[in-house]
């Protein structure tokens, strides 16, 4: 079976409103750990901001770190749906140049599936193979002897 963004996705996203500067969005993701925050405007995902788009866009052009998160967020924000194939999560990924991807269920935001996610599937999958692998090289035993 086909694995989809569901099965590697993380759950537990940072968001951030609409409204919140650059400094908060700074502040919460070294706070969580994390590189991005998915901008909200109430329930509805707009955008994502990233460690790279604060140096990009805040910091080389030396805004305010009062800028509002709105302003230099990604928009419109690229998604894809969990049920989707993972394949179509790299395609989205590699056509955008981008290494984050929010996911959706319908029209809520349930998680984000990034660039790093692919290697957990790829040792997966390789483990999977060398097994497969194993097991035909070594024959199980006859038991009708």
């Amino acid at each position: 079976m086909m694995p989809t963004v569901k099965d590697f996705m993380t759950t537990n996203v940072i968001t951030i409103d609409v409204n919140r500067s650059v400094l908060e969005a700074a502040k919460l993701m070294h706070q969580q750990d994390v590189g991005d925050l998915v901008v909200m405007d109430g329930i509805a995902a707009k955008g994502i901001v990233t460690e790279r788009d604060l140096v990009r866009r805040v910091l080389a052009m030396k805004k305010s770190l009062d800028t509002k998160v709105s302003d230099v967020m990604s928009d419109p924000l690229i998604t894809i749906d969990q049920d989707a194939p993972l394949r179509d999560a790299a395609r989205l990924m590699v056509k955008y140049k981008i290494r984050r991807l929010p996911v959706k269920k319908e029209t809520v935001l349930v998680g984000i599936i990034a660039a790093s996610d692919f290697a957990r599937h790829l040792s997966k999958k390789t483990f999977s193979e060398e097994i497969l692998a194993a097991m035909t090289r070594y024959p199980l035993a006859d038991s009708s002897r």
